[in-house]
């Protein structure tokens, strides 16, 4: 409608892009929000563009086609240095020194899920000739910040990094301990920052592995996967193109999983002691997995901290799907109202940026750390309802770690007083607030009369501890393989502590050792708490039973006994975690 006709126009739908160039560059000329992909704003597109990211590499040489930052190119291996060297099936790459360990950071383990790969399965990374200086940690994949004001990432993001000790010998092999982030599956990424834990702007990741690697003799293993609506959109026109959709973060940690069965004896890791572990969204991922076919044979120990375990029913994510397509207007046809296809749908929403979709008003959370877009029920990676194939034994059988923090959610409530308490009750449990006030009143021995301790109790009764004790129940029922249970308490001192309680993710600062790194001056009782962490988990990477030299002896947790360890700075092995409270939830 520009008052020039279709044979004399050279750009027939207005996008900027002419005729000749869409057609080349395989986007409709006649459909203004199907353009031509040009990651480096060059005006050539990326499927006719050389150089995609323009840094001057070639992208047939250039392991990050789509970073300008980054590339493979650098100097001839410099074998006076041998040990930071590595051969993976993609090329070679250049690690660095830390604190004992030798890191590779912002290894591609796949290709990056843009363009026509977005909503897909990933698929190969491209090798690259000459040497990768994996120096530097990814960038994180698209999604809100933690008040939603916010939003960030890029999507070629999906990068892992690795550490393995310096010292190791030229035939060792060592376990390996893989983790996935947390972060409700819409938010985080390998390189979370302190200060997401704390009151400060301390921007040291999380997750970084250097001390737990040399300390406990052990290769770690982080990564990015995609999130939020880019990693778990489901969608009849991706059925339509795959048989399934869904879960493209999973499949994600799956392909990750692979590459360490293909790779990891490159940097001294032994591919049949891989243990995955993970945290809160990433814990849940971890369970989900341990049910997955796709993901069986992948991996021998696993370890879920602070979970439930479960998948977001289906008429959720259709409900929460056509919300975030109305509102990206690609639901119907503007001109005539008719509803678009499902492969226009999908096509309209490939076209839309990244950020525009993560931002979305539909693709926020719905609740208490739960995404709008979460794993699903597809047949391919979930083939059932979790607790059901738990209860059933239709899992991938293994020695499992599970247990959930003191008090996951000390932190999110801080000023409630004895008073406000039982509005808050009201507030929340409508109907059932006089029984949760009889089961939980505010002059329990383990409130003392504090308004925020209590509150965060119940929360976190509800939401994390006693469903993680149901699901421990069914795992030592269907299983012969050991499963151990943990409740952690060890509460930190700093004064930057976002509550007074072991809350969620706290149980991760002793475990990555950061009791032992410059952001703490811990106390004696931390360090023994970070030791007694390290030395349980990495020796159950090494062989399925976590133990320590002088540590208390934890036992299996089955039907009879329910033996938990209590973690803090005096261990304690305990029965029947949570029993009354527990059996309240049971039957409210």
């Amino acid at each position: 409608m520009d008052g020039e006709c279709d044979a004399l126009d050279p750009d027939d739908d207005g996008d900027g892009w002419f005729d000749v160039d869409e057609i080349a560059c395989g986007s409709d000329p006649l459909n203004s929000s199907d353009i031509p992909l040009d990651s480096d704003a060059d005006d050539i597109c990326d499927l006719v563009d050389n150089d995609d990211d323009g840094d001057g590499v070639n992208d047939d040489d250039d392991a990050f086609p789509l970073d300008s930052n980054r590339s493979a190119v650098a100097p001839v291996p410099d074998t006076s240095n041998a040990s930071l060297y590595a051969t993976i099936d993609t090329g070679i790459m250049l690690g660095t020194e830390e604190e004992g360990s030798i890191a590779y950071k912002g290894v591609p383990y796949v290709a990056p899920p843009i363009g026509e790969l977005r909503w897909r399965p990933p698929v190969a990374a491209a090798a690259w000739t000459g040497v990768f200086n994996a120096d530097s940690y990814p960038p994180f994949c698209p999604q809100p910040d933690n008040n939603l004001g916010e939003v960030g990432g890029v999507e070629d993001c999906l990068y892992l990094n690795v550490w393995t000790p310096a010292d190791r010998g030229v035939n060792e092999s060592l376990p390996v301990m893989v983790f996935l982030h947390g972060g409700g599956n819409f938010l985080g990424s390998s390189t979370s920052p302190l200060n997401g834990t704390l009151e400060n702007t301390n921007s040291t990741p999380t997750y970084e592995g250097q001390r737990l690697s040399a300390h406990g003799r052990v290769v770690v293993v982080t990564l990015n996967y995609r999130l939020g609506v880019l990693g778990f959109l489901t969608h009849p026109g991706l059925i339509d193109e795959e048989g399934y959709s869904g879960n493209y973060g999973l499949m994600d940690q799956i392909e990750a999983l692979k590459w360490v069965q293909r790779n990891i004896a490159a940097v001294g890791g032994d591919s049949e002691r891989v243990m995955l572990f993970g945290q809160s969204g990433g814990g849940r991922d971890v369970c989900l997995l341990v049910t997955s076919p796709k993901a069986a044979g992948l991996f021998s120990r696993a370890a879920m901290h602070s979970i439930p375990c479960g998948n977001q029913p289906y008429s959720q994510a259709v409900t929460t799907r056509n919300a975030l397509l109305a509102e990206m207007s690609c639901q119907t046809d503007g001109a005539t109202s008719t509803e678009l296809t499902a492969a226009e749908q999908v096509a309209c929403m490939r076209g839309k940026d990244a950020i525009g979709l993560v931002s979305a008003v539909s693709a926020q959370p719905l609740g208490l750390a739960s995404g709008a877009f979460r794993p699903t029920i597809d047949g391919n990676i979930i083939t059932g309802i979790a607790r059901s194939l738990f209860a059933s034994g239709d899992y991938n059988h293994m020695p499992m770690i599970i247990g959930t923090n003191g008090l996951e959610y000390a932190h999110r409530w801080t000023d409630i007083t004895a008073a406000q308490y039982p509005g808050y009750i009201n507030a929340t449990f409508g109907s059932d607030a006089a029984a949760v006030l009889a089961q939980y009143p505010i002059n329990r021995s383990d409130f003392a009369g504090d308004g925020s301790k209590a509150y965060s109790t119940v929360m976190s009764d509800k939401n994390a501890v006693c469903p993680t004790r149901s699901l421990a129940a069914s795992i030592a029922a269907s299983q012969a393989d050991d499963l151990f249970y943990y409740r952690f308490h060890q509460v930190l001192s700093t004064t930057d502590r976002k509550g007074d309680g072991a809350y969620h993710t706290t149980e991760l600062l002793y475990l990555f050792q950061h009791m032992s790194g410059d952001a703490f001056s811990a106390t004696d009782d931390e360090r023994f708490t970070e030791a007694a962490m390290l030395e349980y988990w990495t020796s159950f990477a090494a062989t399925g039973v976590p133990s320590g030299d002088g540590l208390a002896t934890w036992l299996n947790h089955d039907a009879t006994d329910e033996y938990y360890l209590s973690i803090n700075s005096t261990l304690e092995l305990l029965q029947r975690a949570k029993e009354s409270d527990c059996e309240f939830w049971n039957g409210l």
